[in-house]
């Protein structure tokens, strides 16, 4: 009896062992051919990197045109500010009597 009981034991230990051993070499599942293949992870993953490219080409794309956006204003603020100044200097020249040396060398 007791060589029953040993040879239980060490069988019982070599099932252990053997689940053991398989559990760590393929996951939870019983045999390789069992496993989950990884493609859903695969896609998912390209699917998240697209996202965040496609995001960033966003963002980037929209602080370009607000770029240009200020660029424009600033721009036509300068050509505003030429404009207002052009005419003050006009109205200045309108009041006097002589032209300026200036003048004289622009007229043709």
């Amino acid at each position: 009896m007791a060589d029953a009981r040993d040879r239980a034991v060490v069988e019982a230990h070599a099932l252990r062992t053997a689940t053991a051993t398989a559990a760590l070499l393929h996951g939870s599942r019983r045999g390789p051919r069992q496993l989950r293949r990884p493609y859903a992870a695969v896609v998912a993953s390209l699917v998240v990197g697209a996202l965040l490219l496609v995001a960033v080409w966003a963002i980037s794309t929209i602080g370009e045109l607000l770029a240009e956006q200020r660029r424009e204003r600033a721009r036509a603020d300068r050509i505003t500010a030429a404009q207002v100044t052009a005419m003050q200097v006009t109205v200045v020249r309108g009041l006097a009597a002589e032209p300026t040396a200036y003048e004289v060398h622009r007229r043709p």
